[in-house]
């Protein structure tokens, strides 16, 4: 009885199956059809000169992926391709370049490298074949359009030099920089001293035949590939500006970077010559008084730090190494050598003159000269300051050490927590030490009648200081109650300067601030308490979205993670800060 209800059962489903199936109708996707494929010249001529310019575009029909059923419509993506090989039957090398519009354009560099890299001879001209292939799925034989025929002359492509190009935080290219790596061989290992505008920067290199190296993300900084589908991400330099010295070996597929925080010159005069380091001409430069004229030898050595694989980009992770220069014909050079070489250099006067070391032109090694006169030097303000305490017996103690959070106007802060001691603040790059007025604590002096500055209150404390050189101003704040606002400012991360003010947050409750935010987002940014105590972040591999928030004055920006930068969308935005967990966040407003 049980096999017969269970064969009734099967034999029921069957039949109302087999009834549906007449009763609708099945919906077919109908392949797509090629579409028609024209170009804008049939000849070229390539050459250096138009690396940069438009010299073929290609333009075709729309097509669209219909249904058996008008009605039903096909919600299938499609993939498009343009198409190029030696052969008119793509039976060799096909070069396949993705798009998702009705039209695509090729620079001459662009289109030299495709040719190039299928196998066109150089200075004579190929037949290469065109078309564009469609395709709504992995399983989908593509359709064709019609195939094109353009002769194309290629010229050498010169692959001594790779271009800095800078990148955001999402990865996405911003363009090329002015900064360029030389490879002398032309053999893939890319070299030279660059100017890093802030901590923290982003880049690409890009080589001249179309290749765009970045980080191999699935094994870490200073690891290489050139995969876009190798979860390749952005190169990122460690949080200190300034000078590098960079090596891109894209055989070993690995990248250096040493930071040259110190530079200084001996032999002309009874103390070393300290050089600062001039970001926007590249070169390091200081004064002296001459004595005597004509040819002398100098040393030109300093300190850095190296960074590699071993090290990753973690603060305080870098080598730190000493650097010497040495004599390279008329020129010089990084010395691998572990003591000082001596150098001949030419004082043209005796009285003020000016020592240059110029890194400006990667493909010529380094120079160092001596001109007669002073130089303009740029104000600098160094990254951090002292806070010191001076015993009766005249020794020191070192309370906290205050860091640079705004270049432009010489802001710093940083917090101390222990005895109320009287104290100063030292400035050791340019040799001042910072006491009071005598008239008033919160104004800063380096006149011989100033008094040491103190804090009101307790024997212990527990303040964030603030210091501004530029105005020559100092405050401090109980660092153990929550700051009372909080806002949102543009953050310029080439002159590590603060600049307009976007957004005033609300306190909703203790440490917690909140604001709406609405307009077009196209720049980076911090937060910013009425301390003047500013909240970055520190990126990584536990904070890729820069969520968690740091005071550290030398954190790095802020960024809206998963959007892009752009002039023309406004964004509208709920924006929480969250002291009491050193976070922060978003959610779209609709």
């Amino acid at each position: 009885m049980k096999f017969i209800t269970y064969t009734f059962i099967i034999l029921f489903s069957l039949l109302s199956f087999t009834a549906c199936e007449k009763d609708g109708d099945k919906i077919y996707l109908k392949s797509l059809e090629g579409n028609e494929l024209i170009a804008s010249t049939q000849e070229i001529v390539l050459s250096s000169a138009q690396s940069q310019e438009i010299v073929l575009s290609f333009a075709w029909t729309e097509q669209t992926l219909t249904s058996s059923v008008p009605d039903a419509g096909a919600a299938v993506s499609v993939s498009t391709y343009l198409e190029a090989a030696l052969t008119e039957d793509f039976s060799g090398t096909i070069s396949r370049t993705e798009t998702s519009s009705l039209s695509k354009a090729f620079t001459g560099a662009e289109l030299n490298t495709i040719a190039v890299n299928l196998g066109a001879q150089v200075g004579t001209a190929s037949t290469l074949y065109f078309r564009l292939a469609s395709a709504a799925g992995t399983n989908i034989p593509a359709a064709y359009s019609n195939v094109i025929r353009i002769q194309v002359t290629p010229y050498e492509i010169d692959m001594h030099t790779g271009i800095v190009v800078e990148s955001d935080n999402s990865n996405q290219v911003i363009g090329d920089t002015d900064m360029t790596l030389y490879s002398p061989d032309a053999d893939g290992v890319y070299k030279g001293f660059v100017s890093i505008p802030y901590g923290w920067y982003h880049i690409f290199l890009k080589e001249a035949n179309g290749n765009l190296w970045g980080t191999a993300g699935d094994e870490g900084a200073f690891h290489l590939t050139n995969d876009a589908t190798n979860n390749r991400q952005n190169m990122w330099f460690p949080e200190n500006d300034g000078c590098y010295y960079v090596i891109v070996n894209t055989i070993s597929t690995e990248w250096s970077a040493l930071h040259i925080s110190t530079l200084s010159v001996e032999g002309l005069g009874s103390s070393p010559i300290s050089l600062t380091f001039d970001k926007e001409n590249k070169c390091w430069v200081g004064t002296f008084n001459a004595e005597q004229t004509g040819n002398t030898t100098v040393t030109l050595s300093g300190n850095g730090e190296q960074w590699n694989v071993s090290t990753g980009t973690n603060s305080g992770a870098g080598i730190s190494t000493p650097i010497y220069f040495r004599s390279n014909g008329e020129n010089i050079e990084l010395s691998d050598a572990q003591t000082p070489e001596e150098i001949t250099v030419s004082i043209p006067q005796t009285g003020t003159c000016t020592v240059t070391v110029s890194l400006d032109d990667p493909q010529k090694p380094a120079s160092i000269s001596i001109t007669a006169g002073g130089s303009s030097l740029p104000t600098v303000y160094p990254d951090q300051l002292e806070v010191v305490h001076y015993n009766d017996d005249g020794s020191e103690v070192t309370m906290t050490t205050l860091t640079l959070i705004d270049r432009e106007k010489g802001i710093y802060s940083g917090q101390y927590t222990g005895d109320n001691y009287n104290f100063q603040i030292i400035d050791q790059t340019n040799q001042k030490w910072y006491g009071c007025d005598p008239n008033d604590n919160s104004k800063l002096s380096t006149a011989g009648d100033k008094w040491n500055l103190w804090f009101d209150g307790g024997n212990t404390v527990n303040v964030t200081i603030t210091v501004n050189l530029s105005e020559l101003t100092w405050q401090y704040s109980n660092a153990d109650e929550y700051p009372t606002s909080m806002s949102m400012y543009i953050f310029d991360k080439n002159n590590w300067t603060l600049g307009e003010k976007v957004l005033d947050l609300e306190k909703k409750s203790e440490g917690i601030y909140q604001g709406i935010f609405e307009g077009i987002y196209n720049y980076d940014f911090k937060f910013v308490d009425n301390n003047s105590v500013t909240y970055g972040t520190n990126w990584s591999e536990e904070n890729t979205s820069g969520f968690q928030l740091s005071k550290d004055s030398s954190a790095g920006t802020l960024w809206l993670e998963g959007y892009s930068w752009s002039e023309e969308t406004v964004l509208k935005l709920q924006i929480i800060v969250d002291l009491t967990t050193m976070t922060w966040s978003f959610e779209p407003i609709n």
